[in-house]
């Protein structure tokens, strides 16, 4: 049985080097990428045309750009935006169970904290996975 935190998990000690991070990471970082796009697809009706995920060693920041639908720009245009970014918010809270369980599962990590946020001009959406902290190892025993 493989360790899912030898794979996928974010190990603190490499996060300090970019380089290292970026190369250790890059399929972990897409996987997250790609699952987060779907989960916008599959139960938002549409996706986000940019995503990019940002790994650190007890956070995770998933942003995705040019998600909003043609009848939210319309909203906009017509100065509904409040209501347009209350209901994007409520889709968000209500996503929130599918959210975690997608970045527990490719990260090995426990989701501490979710959070979520919303912005129009320019078109961008956030979530964000602050990750409970991983327990200190223990010296090996002589």
């Amino acid at each position: 049985m493989t360790d899912s935190k030898e794979t996928h998990g974010i190990d603190p000690e490499e996060a300090g080097n970019s380089t290292q991070q970026v190369e250790s990471h890059g399929s972990l970082r897409q996987e997250i990428s790609n699952a987060m796009v779907g989960l916008y697809k599959t139960h938002f009706g549409k996706g986000p045309v940019r995503c990019r995920t940002y790994l650190d060693p007890d956070l995770i920041v998933v942003v995705l750009g040019e998600g909003y639908t043609a009848g939210e720009q319309t909203l906009f245009e017509a100065g509904r935006w409040h209501e347009v970014r209350s209901a994007r918010q409520f889709w968000q809270d209500s996503m929130e169970e599918r959210f975690v369980t997608t970045i527990e599962e490719l990260s090995g990590r426990t989701v501490g904290a979710f959070m979520s946020a919303n912005r129009q001009d320019p078109d961008f959406a956030v979530e964000m996975f602050v990750l409970t902290p991983e327990p200190a190892a223990e010296p090996a025993s002589p």
